[in-house]
């Protein structure tokens, strides 16, 4: 069967969003959700945190070079320079050496929560059960979880390798470019990092469609990633809004907290990515990559279905 963009077969029945949800709008319907599902999000987010802990060990000891190829002036050096006496300096030495420990701590919930750094197969089981969340149907957790990350195992491994290796790629590339010996010429040099950025957002948004599309629909990793740049490219405005939200979740707002000097704030932060900082991100990158899934893909299907004449027209 044809679908959008000439290509894909879908094999997976669903009902998409109920009709009186679109007359409430994305909004009160994801935040009715996110009430009626709270307490099944701990749950959830256990299972990803227990699930994954290769990706975020992982994703800890790849944040430091992420972190010091975003934000090559950060050096733990610089407390010993600035003070004066050894003992001074060594107090300061420790305590910034826990801050850039904190850092990367926080670096790698980003890596992983932005599906970046990840073990492939248990992000897409975590997102099959949110994505029925989202469109208000039943699971159950650990045997949806099961299922669809073993049905999804070779796709999955695959797509978590690519996404690997494309962010070490943009690591490396970002630190040569910063380089002055390399790239004398500070407008080119410039440039070619703008270039550099602008790529790896595109992929970061191409992330949030990618495991939805992957446990909804049949398709080659080829059609997913092709169909995830046209989503990436065809509502940026949004996509960008969405990818910001979820910085806030899984780094912004922690980040503040834990530099803010309050008291409980490393308490509520282990608390926050250990039972719900991983489920919220990855419910409302669902719920909102599923509405898009279904007004482009979904409603061709049902077109075509009623038609049979436009067959292969049926492209954005």
């Amino acid at each position: 069967m044809a679908g959008i963009f000439g290509f894909m077969n879908y094999n997976k029945e669903g009902k998409g969003v109920n009709p009186e949800d679109l007359e409430r709008g994305p909004l009160p319907t994801f935040f009715g959700i996110l009430g009626r599902k709270f307490w099944k999000l701990i749950p959830i987010n256990l299972i990803y945190v227990i699930f994954s802990l290769p990706a975020l060990v992982l994703s800890f000891f790849g944040s430091s070079y992420f972190v010091q190829a975003i934000f090559p002036g950060l050096d733990m050096s610089i407390a010993e320079a600035a003070l004066g006496t050894a003992k001074e300096a060594d107090e300061a030495l420790v305590l910034q050496v826990f801050e850039m420990t904190v850092i990367f701590f926080l670096f790698a919930m980003m890596l992983t929560g932005l599906a970046l750094i990840i073990v492939g197969p248990v992000h897409a089981g975590i997102v099959y059960v949110l994505r029925n969340y989202s469109r208000e149907e039943h699971s159950f957790i650990w045997s949806d979880f099961k299922e669809h990350a073993l049905s999804n195992l070779k796709q999955a491994l695959v797509s978590s390798l690519i996404s690997l290796v494309v962010t070490v790629v943009f690591v490396v590339n970002l630190y040569f470019y910063r380089q002055t010996d390399f790239v004398s010429n500070s407008l080119l040099r410039s440039i070619l990092i703008t270039v550099i950025v602008l790529m790896y957002l595109i992929w970061c948004i191409m992330q949030m469609y990618l495991y939805p599309m992957m446990v909804t629909f049949r398709l080659t990793l080829k059609q997913m990633y092709k169909n995830s740049f046209f989503f990436a490219i065809l509502k940026l405005p949004m996509n960008l809004l969405i990818l910001f939200l979820s910085l806030l979740l899984m780094l912004i707002g922690p980040a503040i907290m834990m530099f803010a000097n309050l008291g409980i704030a490393f308490l509520v932060s282990a608390f926050w990515y250990l039972f719900f900082a991983f489920s919220i991100n990855i419910l409302m990158v669902t719920f909102y990559a599923y509405r898009g899934l279904n007004k482009y893909m979904l409603s061709k299907i049902d077109q075509e279905s009623a038609n049979s004449d436009i067959g292969n027209d049926l492209t954005i």
